[in-house]
């Protein structure tokens, strides 16, 4: 499993967010949809923290792909020939600067 520092930090980002929204929600809030005492309660306007607490969930969680290796990584060795007197390998295909539509020109 891979954890991204780049993934945590948005999903605490997210939580910061619904902590905020739900301090600040006050003139938006809409109907009262669940009533946990005289004075409080969950409203409509409460469900967008609770997405945004699912979605830090979902980000954070840490993904099952394999860890790729870093992009300025140093690049591989070529392979070595076959050839056993140190030969070059036979060049086998098209250059990559044609294309099989391209037109060829000979003189």
């Amino acid at each position: 499993m891979v954890f991204s520092a780049r993934r945590l930090m948005l999903a605490a980002l997210l939580v910061v967010a619904a902590v905020i929204w739900v301090l600040i929600n006050k003139p938006v809030e809409g109907e009262v949809l669940l009533e946990l005492s005289r004075r409080h309660g969950v409203t409509t306007a409460d469900l967008l923290s609770v997405v945004m607490l699912a979605m830090a969930v979902v980000i954070a969680w840490p993904s099952r792909r394999r860890e790729r290796p870093a992009p300025f990584a140093a690049p591989r060795a070529p392979r070595p020939s076959t050839d056993p007197q140190g030969a070059p390998a036979p060049y086998r295909g098209a250059p990559p600067w044609t294309s099989p539509a391209a037109p060829t020109r000979r003189s």
